[in-house]
């Protein structure tokens, strides 16, 4: 099928690691303590989806769009549990660094 859209031959991607920034870490826990007070039951699946999901990165790191003003930086929205999250992230040339995690309805600084 691939050969007759056009794909044959192309090298498959090499995957690359996904590794979490501490900031983004304290993005997880800080969404954790804010659902532990007000959804408890949600509190440990929506950080743990967050993380399952980013693994797509891992197969497909330019996915997400560029960051104005930041060359290597870049940014993926995730749908979890019918809330957006947005990623930052910076690619290097093995791996996927995710710098922060907000929520689609969050302030940024």
């Amino acid at each position: 099928m691939a050969a007759h859209l056009g794909h044959a031959g192309l090298p498959a991607a090499i995957p690359v690691r996904v590794e979490w920034s501490a900031d983004a870490v304290a993005d997880l826990d800080r969404f954790a303590d804010f659902l532990h007070r007000h959804y408890p039951s949600l509190a440990g699946a929506v950080a743990q989806e967050i993380i399952v999901k980013a693994k797509v990165l891992s197969e497909q790191p330019l996915l997400g769009h560029p960051i104005a003003g930041r060359e290597h930086y870049r940014q993926i929205v995730l749908q979890v549990l019918r809330a957006a999250y947005v990623l930052q992230y910076r690619v290097e040339s093995e791996r996927v660094v995710i710098l922060r995690v907000f929520h689609g309805r969050e302030r940024r600084k």
